[in-house]
């Protein structure tokens, strides 16, 4: 964790927080915090002063040197413009990665559904019923799921769309 000052400045940050924003930017001692931070830090100073409306959270993720994701959350400790901010850097779980791979092989929002329902373990017949299609539809978009991800069975694409974070081959 680590608390930012108005003008941007880290005020404190805990030894995690400087191992996560070394892997974010080049840092140096006085450099300015990497702008996925920055960006972050924008977006709950607007939240705390009523000009952020349009989405409840000052979250991103981002990829670090190494090729992980971090998850970085914003949080204004106060009202107005001059609040600190505390800022969370985190490793990204499956979950936070799972729209972005979506995104990466274009998956519709009902493939996208579908494969949500399989990655908990439900039957085709229990998604059917979920979403009010029937089997057969169901079928049809696993099938378009799997062509479109690169895959055979339902144990890999849940491995390759919750557990695999590369993203697929352009």
């Amino acid at each position: 964790m680590l608390l930012l000052a108005p003008d941007n400045t880290v005020v404190m940050a805990d030894a995690a927080a400087e191992t996560w924003l070394g892997e974010l930017s080049d840092s140096t001692p006085g450099a300015p915090a990497p702008q996925a931070v920055l960006a972050v830090a924008a977006r709950a100073r607007g939240l705390a002063t009523g000009t952020g409306t349009e989405r409840p959270a000052a979250r991103a993720r981002v990829r670090s040197a190494r090729g992980g994701w971090l998850v970085v959350r914003g949080s204004a400790l106060g009202a107005g413009a001059d609040a600190l901010i505390a800022v969370t850097l985190e490793p990204a779980r499956p979950r936070d990665l799972a729209p972005l791979i979506a995104d990466a092989y274009e998956l519709t929002a009902r493939e996208r559904a579908v494969t949500q329902l399989v990655a908990e373990g439900l039957s085709t017949t229990a998604i059917a019923q979920r979403l009010y299609l029937s089997p057969w539809t169901v079928q049809d978009h696993l099938k378009a799921v799997f062509e479109k991800v690169g895959v055979t069975t339902r144990g890999e694409l849940v491995a390759r769309v919750f557990l695999d974070h590369r993203p697929p081959p352009l």
